[in-house]
């Protein structure tokens, strides 16, 4: 199995995301790849997400985004596959969509204190 992470290149929290995960190391093979990119609009320009959420793709073709694309990184990881499973079970899967959402909408607020080059960040 491949996965490839598409991910906000505009934003800092993103950016350092993609950083830790390059560090991470893995079960599964996995291409990080920026949203805004030619080859992300090429090779997924039809899923509606893109750029506009955290979107997951297995070669396969199944897709997460969101919260599941999160736990999908964490899973991919040898040292956390076990946080992705206890955070998808039902008693944790409500916390963590929640706690994912809430960063997930002030990522450019939050990007802004690692990275003051972020060019989306301020608006």
């Amino acid at each position: 199995m491949k996965l490839t992470v598409l991910y906000d290149e505009q934003c800092g929290l993103c950016r350092r995301a993609r950083d830790w995960l390059l560090t991470q190391p893995m079960w599964v093979e996995m291409e990080l790849l920026a949203a805004g990119s030619a080859a992300a609009r090429g090779r997924y320009g039809s899923i509606p997400w893109v750029g506009q959420d955290l979107v997951v793709v297995a070669d396969d073709g199944r897709i997460w985004r969101d919260a599941p694309a999160f736990l999908m990184c964490l899973w991919a990881t040898r040292r956390y596959r076990k946080y992705a499973r206890t955070l998808s079970g039902s008693a944790f899967k409500p916390v963590a969509a929640a706690f994912f959402s809430a960063i997930s909408k002030r990522r450019h607020e939050i990007g802004s204190i690692f990275d003051d080059e972020c060019a989306s960040c301020a608006g």
